[in-house]
């Protein structure tokens, strides 16, 4: 049989409430990364809708939309999409959708969340 002393014991009620209190922050935590993250998907998965003439086969076409029709794209601000006409304005049309990455904003993680929704045409 274990015995403890009185110091062992208030040893072990510390540690008990300290693991118990650690385990109630690691759940908050999470919950909140698990809204964070249903919020994020949720958003992405609205954000884009087809509705303009500059579109073809349901894709905004990277060389001719405006500034409206490119917000519409996940990740896509306006100052982002001042950007990419501005680049197409000097640069002349993209060749490719992956040409759209040498707009300073576009890295590989947003191109990869908008290919599917663009073309250059």
């Amino acid at each position: 049989m274990l015995v403890l002393n009185k110091r062992a014991k208030i040893i072990l009620a510390v540690a008990a409430f300290a693991a118990i209190a650690a385990a109630g922050c690691m759940i908050e935590h999470f919950e909140k990364d698990a809204f964070i993250m249903e919020t994020v998907a949720t958003e992405e998965a609205i954000s884009y809708v087809p509705d303009s003439n500059t579109e073809i086969g349901g894709k905004i076409n990277i060389n001719s939309a405006d500034e409206t029709e490119l917000v519409k794209l996940s990740g896509i601000g306006e100052a982002l999409s001042k950007r990419i006409i501005r680049y197409r304005e000097e640069n002349g049309p993209f060749e490719t959708i992956e040409e759209i990455m040498k707009v300073s904003g576009i890295s590989e993680k947003r191109f990869e969340d908008i290919k599917e929704f663009i073309c250059a045409e």
